[in-house]
């Protein structure tokens, strides 16, 4: 009834709109664009381009396949894109729209590259929408002639949807380690990369949910290996990360001082963070890292919530659980009620979360470290330094608001 996931469009048009010189154009109603449009316009704090042709009652009945090839005709002459991205909607696929049809007669009239990818909401979620892009994406791609150097140092990142600082720590991460990032699909990635895929000799999902997969149908296909890592997130975590990433590449790891100051640095929040209950709201790649990372603080994850599960969620969570000796609450595709209820029951300290949390904090009294959009560093080890301070802060601003607070978790 009031479902953590979204539709199938959405996953599809987070995917477009991590293509430079990319516009989304969805055939269909003007409520399937305004909504996503204005929700990720918030949660990324600036202006998205997503297009619409407005499709209406007339349109639904008679058909508005005419209407789709003037729309994508006005959108390569106002906007000049590189790439329309023409998403069917639900009403586009229940009429059968012939979208393949209308693309084929309108790629001689325009500058822009032109596909479609079938979106209708009813067919899937935001993860089958984020799969589907990837998957149509891949069918773009330049089959190599022949792999010169099958260990080439170039590297993927693949279902890797946010940009922002621990993107760019990555990068730094890859450059000291001779590392070149070949392509990251899908954010901020050019045409161009995106043919290019096939050059590197490893692809490295970073989502569980949606990353393995095309990983796995880019091994067949161009015969790339590929690693499902846990997210970069902690000291322990980042350096596994990187130590995989070595192996694979035959690099040497450079970082064992860096771990070490981290290590040591993370020790002095430790005392103020042990036995502190957390509740963690995201999807599968984020809780796996944040379960273990808020264990690596000596914290208790005492409610996990997951809206999608990957081919290895739950082998990767059970094995920090068996290692880290606790024993949450694993709630899977709940609902907002369920999650009050537990939330409730079991009186928290704090949630780690996204925007669609912040009613649920603001309900219990409860703060809440956002850690789903990209807009602080996380990853790496001085992600895991800030990220540290940040809990503990929060957590000493919340108590010095309610002083006489008796729950016993809180500082004294």
């Amino acid at each position: 009834m009031e479902s953590l996931r979204t539709c199938k469009l959405f996953g599809v048009i987070r995917g477009v709109l991590g293509i430079k010189g990319a516009i989304p154009l969805i055939h269909g109603p003007i409520g399937c664009y305004y909504h996503i449009k204005y929700l990720l316009s918030m949660r990324s704090s600036r202006p998205v381009r997503i297009l619409s042709t407005e499709m209406d009652q007339n349109d639904v009945v008679f058909g508005s396949e005419d209407k789709l090839h003037q729309k994508i005709c006005e959108v390569d002459e106002k906007y000049s894109p590189q790439l329309i991205a023409v998403l069917t909607s639900c009403a586009s696929s229940i009429i059968g729209e012939n979208i393949d049809n209308v693309i084929e007669k309108a790629k001689n009239n325009v500058n822009a590259n032109l596909l479609t990818i079938s979106s209708g909401g009813f067919e899937g979620s935001q993860i089958e929408g984020y799969i589907e892009c990837l998957t149509v994406l891949i069918d773009l791609m330049d089959e190599p002639v022949e792999k010169v150097n099958t260990n080439n140092g170039l590297v993927n990142l693949i279902g890797q949807y946010r940009g922002g600082p621990d993107l760019k720590i990555i990068k730094e991460y890859f450059d000291k380690l001779g590392i070149k990032l070949n392509c990251v699909l899908i954010s901020g990635c050019t045409l161009h990369e995106i043919k290019k895929v096939p050059e590197a000799s490893l692809n490295i999902s970073m989502c569980e949910a949606s990353g393995v997969e095309p990983c796995e149908l880019m091994e067949n296909r161009f015969n790339i290996p590929f690693l499902h890592e846990n997210l970069p997130l902690g000291v322990n975590a980042t350096a596994n990360y990187l130590q995989e990433i070595c192996k694979k590449l035959d690099k040497e790891y450079i970082f064992a001082e860096d771990e070490e100051r981290a290590e040591r640095e993370l020790k002095a929040y430790i005392p103020y963070l042990t036995n502190k209950k957390a509740v963690i709201v995201a999807g599968a790649t984020r809780v796996i890292a944040l379960t273990d990372f808020l264990s690596e603080l000596g914290m208790e994850p005492v409610i996990i919530c997951l809206d999608f599960e990957g081919k290895y969620t739950d082998f990767k969570l059970d094995k920090i659980i068996k290692m880290r000796k606790i024993n949450p609450v694993i709630l899977k595709q709940p609902d907002y009620l369920e999650i009050l209820h537990e939330t409730k029951k079991l009186k928290p300290d704090i949630i780690f979360g996204g925007m669609g949390e912040i009613g649920l904090s603001a309900e219990l009294g409860i703060p809440l470290i956002d850690v789903m959009h990209g807009q602080e560093l996380t990853f790496g080890f001085e992600g895991a330094i800030r990220l540290a301070k940040k809990i503990r802060e929060t957590l000493e601003a919340e108590e010095n608001k309610h002083p006489n607070k008796t729950n016993p978790n809180f500082f004294r």
